[in-house]
């Protein structure tokens, strides 16, 4: 509509079901990466972007490719394990004694998304309800960036699509050798 709807009107939706699963599980494997390299180097995720093809992350610190190998493996380790994934909305004297990931200071209520052992971030994003559901993280690419460097993830349908066009391009190449 092109003008304000009236207070009190009924209006009905419909979810891009399609779109909506891809978003849930690129990111809810944003958490379980994100969650794993600030685990394992103290690494912050200081800009997340799901784009039409692959997930932006921008981490604080510059980190080598066998950093990043082993931080897709132990992601994908917790993508394997099948753990919930908690929503949670705690006191104001749990979230204070609650070790969690946030770009800034909140005040207020705070919706926390833990995935055990893995990750807990401030978000109000929609998310999968078990890491299992997220089926392969993959980092595509890794570029130095602002002092940090940016990957580029892909998780769920994405990631599986990705492989396949690997496996197919291996496929090719090794046919004309």
């Amino acid at each position: 509509t092109d003008r304000p709807l009236p207070v009190g009107s009924t209006v009905e939706g419909v979810i891009d079901w399609p779109r909506r699963l891809d978003h849930m599980e690129q990111h809810t494997g944003e958490h379980i990466l994100s969650g794993t390299l600030h685990r394992l180097y103290g690494a912050e995720n200081v800009g997340f972007h799901i784009g039409p093809d692959t997930v932006r992350m921008d981490m604080s610190l510059p980190l080598t490719d066998e950093q990043l190998a082993q931080a897709e493996r132990q992601a994908n380790e917790a993508v394997r394990r099948d753990l919930t994934v908690i929503a949670s909305w705690p006191d104001p004297d749990k979230l204070a004694a609650t070790e969690y990931r946030s770009k800034k200071a909140l005040e207020g209520p705070v919706r926390l998304i833990t995935v055990p052992e893995t990750d807990c971030c401030a978000c109000c994003g929609t998310h999968l309800t078990r890491s299992g559901q997220v089926g392969l993280i993959a980092i595509v690419s890794a570029q130095p960036y602002k002092g940090g460097v940016r990957l580029a993830v892909v998780c769920g349908g994405r990631a599986a699509a990705w492989a396949q066009r690997l496996a197919q391009q291996a496929h090719a190449v090794s046919g004309l050798l």
